[in-house]
């Protein structure tokens, strides 16, 4: 990686983690109700998360964007694979502190009157776990190139793989926040949920690599191959 892709590589990442926190902060404790002794885990976290999942759809989106000639974001492979593993530690991250404060308190919509897991509850963690064991295969495949795994390499960069993926993480996503999102005057400082915002990028980066993933690049980037 030259020292011209690191640098732009530590300018995108780090804002978007600022921004992301930022974001969080704003929206829930200065503008919105929840009080400021939930900000080290439940406020974090859902920054931590909103910054995990721009990262990641965005280390999966640059070459299909490239390709679609909607930006020419100079970041090759290695830069993709960074913001990739950076993305990854904060999805880590994000379900660590998930499960410190997993209780109806903090989640009522994912739990029942008898305090079991309602069918959203149900819904979203399965989809939640199931993107978090292929992220992770993913990562470690790239992060151990031993030969015989040639054909596993090339199934999970494939293109209904990756959609696959994408996919189910919008339904984590989508079951985790729905049913407040058509209710803007319910929202907290009357800004956007941040699983909305999430799923929008989820979404946006689903239709890109739909469109964009194996197309011949619009612009020629030898970088982005």
């Amino acid at each position: 990686m030259s020292g011209s892709e690191k640098r732009m590589c530590i300018k995108i990442i780090w804002p978007i983690l600022i921004t992301s926190i930022g974001y969080a902060i704003l929206r829930y404790n200065v503008v919105g109700t929840v009080p400021w002794k939930d900000l080290p885990i439940f406020i974090f976290n859902k920054g931590v998360s909103l910054a995990g999942v721009i990262l990641l759809t965005l280390s999966f989106s640059i070459r299909p964007i490239n390709n679609l000639g909607i930006a020419n974001l100079n970041l090759g492979k290695e830069s993709r694979k960074i913001m990739g593993i950076v993305g990854l530690l904060l999805t880590i991250f994000h379900v660590l502190l998930s499960f410190l404060i997993f209780n109806p308190q903090y989640y009522p919509k994912f739990f029942a009157g008898d305090n079991s897991l309602s069918v959203i509850g149900n819904f979203s963690l399965l989809a939640g776990m199931g993107s978090f064991m292929v992220l992770g295969l993913y990562h470690w495949c790239f992060g151990n190139r031993t030969k015989g795994k040639e054909v596993l390499i090339k199934i999970i960069t494939s293109k209904t793989f990756l959609l696959g993926l994408l996919f189910m993480m919008g339904v984590h996503l989508f079951f985790m926040g729905y049913s407040g999102w058509f209710t803007p005057s319910k929202w907290q400082g009357r800004l956007p949920p941040i699983s909305l915002i999430s799923f929008v990028v989820v979404l946006l980066g689903f239709f890109a690599n739909g469109l964009g993933r194996g197309k011949q690049p619009a612009v020629a980037n030898p970088k982005a191959t």
